[in-house]
């Protein structure tokens, strides 16, 4: 089994000292994007991953690359071009300021990958899942067609496809996601997120999700599995409270719902949270796991990120499991 992901590198600046952009002297950077950050965390649990995308002719991309090789990803169908990667700043709130993100992400590399010159044969040989994200949607009109084609292709190919719905209104419109996400969505296997995608024609309201009740959220998680024909959807909950503690867990549908195991642990970095979920739910996916093991190891992978600074997290699947060992850390 291995995993193909299309999704955008980037490269995340962070003041340090949760200083803001005006203020600060130095900086931490870490390399990142969605599909990059699964596919890391899949190496570490062993998972053989597979990165469709582009990066610069220029020492930023060489380090990129090699970024991606030391963690053993296939980097064969990374194309060089002279485009350049993309960008995003996070200042990290503190008390009552909330973190605040800024994209500079146009131009990137992947939007000049040529689809037309691309042998799938080669491209999807050994290849028994995709996945891509909302955000990869969301970064321009030739990736969305080039996305469209790679669909296409592993469809024909009976490869297993997963669609991860996360939404940045910096880059689309609630509106715009609605309908474009909904059309992805029809080619995905499986769904990270219950939002935006629509149930309806006219469903272009996002869902209340801090306000719903398990009946609502099941509700939708069943609509939504009826409409786009899913195996699975999945839906994470989590609160921080004033004592920076992270609370997580997860729901999934699979003709029922499933409720996750509640995990807590001190928060110290929440980004790439949510990718490790994902990595954590393919990894079960892949080897065919019931889906109480599914959502379980995938609360637990997106607990222990929110442990490790950075973006995402290289850990073996025996220290994942050791947090559902804990009965001190698990609430049921």
């Amino acid at each position: 089994m291995k995993i193909l992901f299309f999704g955008e590198p980037l490269i995340r600046l962070t003041p340090t000292h949760h200083q803001k952009m005006n203020d600060c002297r130095d900086l931490t950077m870490y390399y990142g994007g969605s599909e990059i950050n699964i596919a890391k965390t899949l190496a570490g649990f062993n998972i053989p991953s597979k990165i469709l995308t582009g990066l610069p002719q220029d020492p930023i991309g060489d380090s990129f690359l090699h970024f991606l090789n030391q963690y053993h990803i296939d980097t064969s169908s990374i194309y060089r071009n002279h485009q350049r990667l993309g960008l995003y700043y996070l200042e990290d709130g503190f008390g009552i300021r909330s973190s605040q993100v800024y994209y500079d992400r146009q131009y990137t590399s992947i939007q000049d990958i040529d689809i037309s010159q691309i042998n799938f044969d080669e491209l999807l040989k050994d290849i028994t899942h995709f996945h891509f994200s909302g955000i990869t949607v969301a970064v321009s009109k030739s990736v969305q067609d080039a996305l469209k084609v790679i669909l296409e292709e592993a469809k024909k190919r009976q490869i297993i496809i997963s669609m991860d719905l996360n939404l940045r209104t910096k880059m689309i419109s609630v509106e715009d996601a609605k309908y474009q996400f909904s059309r992805f969505a029809k080619y995905a296997d499986y769904c990270f997120g219950i939002d935006p995608i629509m149930s309806h024609e006219n469903n272009l309201e996002m869902f209340d999700r801090n306000h719903a009740s398990i009946e609502t959220i099941e509700k939708r998680m069943k609509e939504l599995q009826s409409v786009y024909a899913f195996k699975a959807i999945f839906h994470t909950m989590r609160t921080v409270d004033k004592n920076n503690i992270n609370r997580y867990y997860a729901y999934a549908y699979q003709d029922q719902l499933y409720q996750s195991v509640i995990l807590e642990t001190d928060l110290l970095e929440r980004v790439g949270s949510g990718d490790a979920f994902v990595a954590g739910a393919l990894y079960q996916i892949m080897n065919q796991a019931s889906m109480q093991d599914v959502i379980d190891f995938a609360v637990a992978s997106g607990t222990l990120k929110c442990t490790i600074p950075g973006d995402s997290m290289f850990e073996s699947v025996e220290n994942v499991q050791s947090l559902l060992k804990n009965n001190h850390e698990i609430s049921r």
